[in-house]
């Protein structure tokens, strides 16, 4: 499975890193729209998905997810690609997984994805592109989480753009 990488400024081969954040990020692609979350406090968007908890694999991870933050049951197809960021002192790894919806159900959004005013919509794959590029350059030299969200999501859709026929 292929790898991205994503230095920040203080990187180098010989800072040791803490410990990876494992997460996973759900693909969901239907008529040429990806499905995405939005928050408007501050403004991010970006895929489903979270970190992986305790013992649970990838696939037990991004179902949880979706439930939890979209109100959606998914199907997971396979792993398609990963990103490793090098941030500060973590490594964090999110693995992107092509899932397809097989039904809906109640959503359980905690305080926090609550305060963000988290909602799930489709958007077009060409116009996420922009938007996130768009936030990327927003955050560049204000917020570094924001600004590296940004960047990671941005890249995953470069990719997923570049391999959009071979996802299902």
């Amino acid at each position: 499975m292929k790898t991205i990488e994503i230095f920040d400024g203080d990187f180098s081969k010989e800072k040791v890193y803490g410990d990876t954040r494992n997460a996973v990020r759900a693909v969901i692609i239907y008529d040429g729209k990806l499905f995405v979350e939005k928050a408007s406090t501050p403004e991010m968007l970006m895929l489903p998905g979270g970190g992986v908890e305790n013992e649970e694999s990838v696939d037990e991870c991004v179902i949880r997810e979706c439930k939890e933050e979209c109100g959606l049951i998914v199907q997971p197809l396979r792993e398609l690609f990963a990103i490793r960021e090098y941030f500060r002192d973590r490594i964090f790894y999110s693995t992107y997984v092509a899932c397809e919806i097989v039904g809906n159900c109640e959503n359980s959004l905690t305080d926090g994805e609550k305060a963000l005013n988290l909602v799930c919509e489709w958007q077009d794959l060409g116009e996420i592109l922009s938007r996130l590029k768009t936030l990327m350059e927003k955050y560049e030299g204000v917020d570094d989480e924001l600004h590296g969200c940004h960047q990671r999501e941005y890249l995953a859709v470069k990719e997923l753009i570049s391999g959009v026929d071979s996802i299902k």
